[in-house]
């Protein structure tokens, strides 16, 4: 997309007699000649020369793809459909101190210096935090990035989540960081929402990738006030609607589908991760609860299914049945909607439930795009939770920590 289209040579040439274009004899040296607005054919009929009305200053990418480009600015009408950076928005974005230097460097002034730096960081660090396989840093670099060279929207959700991680790894760039994110992300995001609506075979592991990728991204933004993940302080929480969405996905195309990309992965998981040599004493403060539920709940059969899943996922976690510190959100994705739907409502019950979750959710504050979720999570949940309910909650606070103010 960088590269320069071929220039004409500027060579004038005139009408041979068989209709080819005979090169026009050079000058005499020293001699200095005009081009003459009109010209005299056989008959001495004077003929006014056609002036070239072709516009030579079109985006790169236009001329490479020898397209007409409407020049619009600050980005062609042909370069935002393709979702391609266009030579006027890095022009429009330039110092004004690049303007006086010599035509030679109007290369280098065009290169964008922050993606190619994002794209590197991308590949030697942020891929390797995304999963604690090493095969699963392998499927973000290599798979997740050729997917994006057709679906250019994953790329930019890409750069948006590294630039989170710069913003994280470097305080002192942080607004410099949180910029570029937030480029990115305005420009992947009414793509995935069109495709969302529109799911189909060939875009299928894109719409789940980039669904993916935004989870992440409201991760690595960090805790903001009345957002809980799973529940807000009014209404359900943006995060929680894009998490659903995988479910969605998945449900809409069926898992036969997501073969290309998804199921590579699935097949390269390695042996799981050892169980943690310290693990919680969760059995008898689990049972207590799943005993609790009839007494407080107004959906006693779903919160009950909700404890059981949450027994299953602890122990996957802490026996070692699956070690990866991503399961712990496998809970969250299986919840029935009436859990949810009580969640939001901040019924007791589901409030409560919730809390044992964030002890899962606390083994995963080892990446940097969840460190200060789970005190921020148990925070609304006691915050929000009736005083007399409170003391059900005393085991997963004691477990990650969290202190009330």
């Amino acid at each position: 997309m960088w590269e320069d289209s071929p220039l004409s040579n500027g060579t004038s040439a005139e009408s041979s007699k068989d209709g080819y274009l005979a090169p026009t004899p050079p000058s005499p040296r020293g001699s200095s000649r005009e081009p003459s607005p009109t010209r005299s054919d056989s008959g001495g009929k004077n003929i006014k020369r056609r002036s070239h009305r072709k516009s030579r200053l079109g985006c790169q990418n236009c001329k490479t793809r020898r397209i007409k480009c409407d020049e619009r600015r600050p980005e062609c009408t042909n370069c935002k459909k393709r979702q391609v950076r266009c030579d006027y928005v890095v022009e429009s974005s330039t110092p004004h101190a690049f303007n006086s230097e010599p035509s030679g460097s109007a290369a280098s002034a065009r290169l964008n210096v922050s993606d190619i730096e994002l794209t590197y960081h991308w590949t030697t660090s942020t891929c390797h935090t995304l999963s604690a396989w090493n095969s699963g840093a392998t499927y973000w670099k290599c798979n997740i990035t050729e997917l994006g060279l057709t679906h250019h929207h994953l790329l930019h959700l890409i750069l948006c989540l590294t630039a989170l991680h710069l913003a994280f790894a470097r305080p002192s760039r942080r607004d410099e960081y949180i910029a570029l994110a937030d480029r990115h992300y305005a420009l992947a995001l009414p793509v995935v929402t069109q495709e969302l609506t529109h799911i189909n075979q060939e875009n299928c592991d894109a719409v789940l990738t980039s669904v993916q990728l935004i989870c992440f991204i409201h991760w690595a933004r960090g805790p903001k006030p009345g957002e809980y993940l799973a529940f807000g302080h009014s209404g359900r929480s943006e995060w929680l609607i894009m998490f659903r969405g995988i479910r969605t996905t998945l449900t809409s195309m069926g898992h036969t589908f997501f073969t290309r990309t998804h199921a590579l992965n699935a097949r390269s998981r390695g042996v799981t991760l050892p169980p943690n040599p310290n693990p919680p004493d969760f059995e008898q403060p689990l049972a207590d609860l799943k005993a609790h539920i009839p007494n407080i709940s107004i959906s006693p059969s779903s919160d009950i299914r909700s404890v059981d899943i949450l027994v299953e996922h602890y122990h996957k976690r802490f026996d070692g049945t699956d070690g990866e510190y991503h399961v712990a959100f496998g809970w969250l994705y299986k919840q029935h909607e009436d859990f949810l739907t009580g969640l939001q409502r901040h019924d007791p019950a589901p409030l409560i439930i919730y809390a044992y979750f964030t002890v899962l959710m606390n083994e995963m504050e080892r990446f940097w795009y969840i460190k200060g979720w789970t005190h921020h999570v148990m925070g609304g949940i006691y915050s929000i939770l009736p005083d007399e309910h409170r003391i059900w909650i005393r085991w997963p606070m004691a477990e990650v920590g969290y202190i009330p103010p």
